[in-house]
């Protein structure tokens, strides 16, 4: 025991430890970080300090302008300047994320722009007081959204008397895309009147040629137009000017569902009038020969003379320059015969389905089918030879039976046709 004790004893000799040089100086430097440790936490000064850029959060989720339908538009990335105070060791190491600034919306009843009180609380709870912010208030745009569609306006800007050579003629505007979406608060999109595509040409072009315009709203100011935007697209806006010379082209019709020998052959078939003036693309010059004014089905010949009327309005691939408001077409098909076929429900077959869907034919038969050709012919006609096609693909119902049109083929045969509309009548379901 006695041994112990002068062990302990000679280990807290504090003599012999403060008689040590190196000690002391150790000892020296842990009192003195304690002190200071001590003086900075309890004995701190309270001091200001200011948060530079603190973000304002906004308050739209379940507030009263949200209940309203009312948005923010324009700017709403606000910071402001944050005064605190407190302890020196707490201030000086305090950062945005410590503080939360919130802009009041209880009394955004309408739309306009809004004066929000901004409140600052700290956003832990730490050892600190707000003292005042760089500003008390913020201007806050809020309205009701809403969307627009508007068909775009082709505005060519030049100073030349003419765009296009000596006598070419520029052509109708074509767009990439006709109409764009306009969307934004209700108060602007309101007073937008249209959207303008504009170009600059300060040259002649000498062929069609495609621009990328500036959009433009209309209307009003583009200052008023601040928080609306124009949906253009992924792929943008291409405005195409073509240009087109003027020429004289005989005129002609384009036959549908034609028999073979009248391909081949040649119709009794007069057009009035039989040439016109028209404006080609110069691209195309050489290669357009003659100018369609419409189509003929043959379904819808019978014997003998048949009329047809086209309107120049109708005709969109080309430009007709000519006075002229309609087209006057006589076909005279001569003598040919008719008779009557009934096509039984295993000539009737669906070609083309709708994705998705199937479909069945849900008659038995397609009665009194008029066939028209030359008589040798018609008096040898095969009746099971009449075939009826039906596509579906674009047929918009989903379920149920029904009626949808057929087109009407006559095989091994090239001088005959069905004469008329015939439809059928059909059982649509999804596929299991």
């Amino acid at each position: 025991m006695k041994e112990k004790m002068s062990k302990f004893r000679r280990f807290f000799n504090f003599h012999k430890w403060f008689s040590n040089n190196k000690f002391v100086a150790c000892f020296s430097l842990l009192a003195a970080f304690c002190i200071w440790l001590w003086i900075s936490i309890d004995k701190s000064p309270i001091v200001e300090n200011v948060i530079v850029s603190v973000p304002v959060y906004i308050e739209t989720e379940n507030s009263v302008p949200s209940q309203l339908g009312l948005k923010v538009f324009g700017n709403s990335n606000y910071t402001v300047d944050v005064t605190v105070s407190g302890k020196k060791f707490v201030v000086s190491s305090l950062t945005a994320d410590d503080i939360k600034v919130t802009a009041q919306t209880n009394f955004v009843d309408s739309a306009g722009n809004k004066s929000l009180l901004l409140k600052a609380t700290p956003a832990k709870n730490q050892d600190f007081t707000i003292v005042s912010l760089s500003e008390n208030y913020i201007s806050v745009y809020f309205d009701t959204y809403k969307e627009k569609e508007f068909p775009l306006e082709a505005n060519i800007v030049t100073e030349l008397s003419s765009i296009v050579p000596d006598g070419c003629i520029q052509g109708n505007v074509v767009f990439s895309k006709s109409t764009v979406r306009v969307s934004g608060p209700t108060t602007e999109v309101n007073k937008v009147t249209g959207v303008a595509a504009t170009v600059n040409v300060d040259k002649v072009i000498e062929g069609t040629t495609t621009f990328t315009p500036d959009i433009q709203l209309l209307g009003a100011p583009s200052s008023d137009f601040t928080n609306t935007s124009v949906d253009i697209g992924d792929a943008g806006i291409t405005l195409t000017v073509p240009v087109l010379k003027e020429v004289v082209l005989p005129t002609t019709v384009t036959l549908k569902n034609a028999p073979a020998d009248y391909l081949l052959g040649s119709m009794n078939m007069s057009l009035h009038p039989s040439s016109v003036k028209v404006g080609i693309p110069v691209e195309k010059i050489d290669d357009i020969k003659e100018i369609s004014v419409g189509t003929i089905d043959f379904n819808s010949l019978d014997a003998g003379n048949n009329i047809f009327t086209f309107k120049k309005d109708d005709i969109t691939d080309y430009m007709i320059t000519d006075s002229v408001e309609k087209f006057r077409v006589s076909v005279n098909m001569g003598n040919v015969v008719s008779t009557y076929v009934n096509i039984p429900s295993s000539n009737i077959s669906v070609v083309k389905q709708k994705a998705g869907y199937e479909a069945t034919v849900a008659q038995q038969s397609i009665s009194n089918v008029k066939i028209v050709g030359p008589a040798s012919v018609i008096d040898s006609l095969n009746p099971n030879n009449v075939y009826a096609d039906i596509d579906v693909s674009q047929v918009n119902a989903t379920s149920g039976t029904v009626t949808v049109p057929v087109n009407i083929s006559i095989r091994d045969n090239t001088s005959c046709w069905a004469n008329g509309d015939y439809s059928v009548q059909v059982t649509i379901k999804p596929n299991s």
